[in-house]
């Protein structure tokens, strides 16, 4: 089973995150027609690549989410070993692990949704295990596909569920440590490469401000626009280019 984060996973941002997102892909529009075209109008030549962003803001917004999910997940799992060694059922364990993720997280964290999806599933006679498979396949979690793997084998075969439990969460929190320490080194790294990304605005800026006349022959007129264009397509795809190279999994 090969599993990818799907496009059509249902984290897309709320009501306000997309506000959020309109707003400021506003002001970079106005900022950028102010810097290249000395022209707050030209900022509307710029809307029908909002798509385009929002589409990325979308990608960032559901990697964000899968990785809320796998964490909450992986805490979960220490809930229902618990329920478990306490001879609750698996169906029982995980709608326990429910309830106790939403005191800790909220009952609109994805963790929470999520699970409760599964124990809907569950109510309407669907397997446990079967559940878990489809919202591995769904969310495109490894995590969660690797322990419905284990699980449904140890209950198969007469395993002591909770003792397999607690070894893949401790496997799994392993994991997610090394990812983390990892992934902190990288964004090191991405966060230097975001505040190169604002040295030719900044320098540009400058200019405008303090010596407005030294490149004001770059607008209002066609040779200007063409060039300031060229520029800001340049930039815009070198920073395009530094986000994909910077965007490492770990």
């Amino acid at each position: 089973m090969s599993l990818h984060t799907p496009e059509n996973w249902s984290v897309r941002p709320d009501t306000k995150e997309r506000m959020i997102s309109i707003a400021a892909y506003a002001a970079a529009s106005v900022a950028a027609a102010w810097l290249f075209y000395d022209s707050v109008i030209a900022a509307f030549a710029f809307a029908p690549f909002y798509l385009l962003y929002q589409r990325a803001v979308n990608k960032v917004y559901s990697r964000k989410k899968t990785e809320q999910l796998t964490d909450g997940f992986i805490r979960s799992l220490n809930s229902v070993a618990s329920s478990l060694a306490a001879g609750l059922s698996a169906e029982n364990a995980f709608i326990s692990a429910a309830a106790d993720m939403e005191k800790l997280l909220g009952h609109r964290s994805v963790t929470v949704m999520e699970l409760n999806k599964v124990n809907a599933r569950v109510k309407a006679g669907v397997r446990i295990e079967d559940a878990l498979f489809d919202l591995a396949k769904r969310t495109g979690v490894a995590e969660i596909y690797d322990f419905a793997l284990v699980f449904s084998v140890a209950a198969a075969n007469g395993a002591d569920c909770s003792a397999v439990i607690s070894s893949c969460t401790r496997i799994m929190e392993a994991k997610r440590d090394a990812e983390r320490e990892a992934r902190i080194l990288i964004r090191s790294k991405q966060y230097e490469q975001r505040v190169m990304c604002f040295i030719l605005p900044g320098i540009l800026a400058y200019l405008r401000v303090s010596s407005g006349s030294f490149i004001s022959v770059l607008y209002h007129n066609p040779l200007g626009i063409m060039i300031m264009s060229i520029c800001l397509a340049v930039y815009v795809f070198a920073v395009y280019l530094a986000e994909k190279i910077g965007d490492i999994r770990v």
